[in-house]
């Protein structure tokens, strides 16, 4: 239950709303125009300031309780739970994990997180300087420098030109794919498949011009990749040939690694897919998972449809589900053709929230491993 209080007047209850959780820590953002509220059941709960009696956004996708949080800044918030780890989430502009901050230990809950009343200051070389505390059943107080996400945003580059990309990443922890890692992919969208090349000597003879192409911009480039990958991405996508992968994120070879199904379902009963989740993430280190949908699905739309076509009902069994666990919500929708949109990004995010769950990447956050899950939505009228 949340109840807010009038501290000006003595036992002055302003409101209540009462949840089917059990509430444990809060803080203000966005300036003190929203309050955040972590829970036992690991939710985050959203209310705007004066709109007490009821939420205004929910997220669930923390994978501890919430036992004590702070805020970084308007769109940032540092979490602490019952696994010992101190945890980086944005809340703007969507709700995600950044990282681990850090750990107190498996068997240690954190119990208080505050950062430094300063806040960021410069040292004398210009590097920003700031303190997070936190203590545990540890009996430990520990500080933890969080400059590094704290980063000058710089204004000017080198030359001391103006940087027209200073608002494209306001976050100074976000890595940059450097694209001097790898050729850069030729755009193939108007390639189109010879029905009459019935032996594909056509596409044999295709890739023996892309990879004379590569090689003539990097000679070592083929051998290098026979060396190994480290990917930092794992896409997790539809089977649709209209979503590309490597080509609607403009990466090259080796730089994502790829799962795709119908309709980009994530269940934890498919053992192809966990297994590509847990190789991935244990094997591959890798930094980041996309769970990517798309409009205009057709595995979404026969879902809706509930007509029956065949094996592929089984699969999309799942995505029915998701449907009925949003029904109000898609159905507040006026137009066929929105309803189904709405239909793909929950498909998307149930997939990502089932990432989530998974024992996978439970474990990696509990070793502390640096790993986001992320749900998207193609469009594929405008890319």
């Amino acid at each position: 239950m949340l109840s807010v209080h009038d501290i000006r007047k003595l036992d002055k209850k302003v409101a209540t709303c009462i949840l089917d959780d059990e509430l444990l820590s809060l803080t203000t953002i966005k300036h003190d125009h929203q309050v955040v509220v972590g829970s036992q059941s690991g939710a985050l709960y959203f209310w705007e300031w004066g709109e007490w009696t009821k939420v205004k956004d929910k997220w669930v996708g923390h994978p501890s309780s919430v036992d004590t949080l702070c805020k970084l800044d308007e769109d940032t918030i540092c979490t602490g739970g019952n696994d010992g780890l101190l945890r980086l989430v944005s809340v703007s502009p969507q709700y995600q994990f950044e990282g681990i901050i850090g750990d107190h230990g498996e068997d240690f809950p954190v119990e208080r997180v505050r950062l430094s009343h300063d806040g960021p200051l410069l040292d004398e070389e210009s590097s920003p300087i700031c303190l997070l505390g936190s203590c545990g059943h540890d009996m430990q107080l520990r500080f933890w420098d969080i400059g590094y996400l704290y980063g000058p945003d710089s204004d000017q580059s080198d030359d001391g030109t103006e940087n027209d990309d200073r608002n494209n990443d306001s976050t100074s922890t976000k890595k940059r794919h450097d694209s001097s890692s790898s050729p850069k992919t030729t755009t193939m969208a108007h390639a189109k498949f010879d029905s009459s090349d019935v032996n594909l000597d056509g596409l044999l003879a295709k890739n023996h011009a892309w990879a004379k192409s590569i090689t003539d911009e990097d000679p070592n480039f083929f051998k290098k990749m026979a060396l190994g990958q480290s990917p930092k991405i794992l896409w997790i996508g539809c089977s649709d040939s209209r979503v590309p992968a490597n080509q609607v994120l403009q990466l090259g070879p080796g730089e994502i690694f790829v799962h795709r199904n119908i309709a980009n379902v994530v269940t934890h009963t498919d053992m192809s897919c966990l297994s590509v989740l847990q190789y991935s993430i244990e094997v591959l280190k890798i930094e980041h998972v996309i769970v990517c949908g798309h409009y205009n699905c057709g595995g979404v739309a026969t879902a809706y449809s509930r007509k029956q076509v065949g094996l592929i009902d089984n699969w999309l069994r799942n995505i029915k589900d998701v449907y009925r666990l949003n029904e109000s919500k898609v159905n507040s929708e006026k137009e066929e053709s929105e309803r189904l949109r709405r239909l793909v990004e929950f498909n998307a995010i149930h997939s990502a929230q089932n990432v989530c769950y998974s024992t996978i990447v439970q474990d990696a956050w509990k070793r502390g491993q640096k790993l986001t899950v992320h749900a998207w939505v193609h469009d594929i009228n405008d890319g």
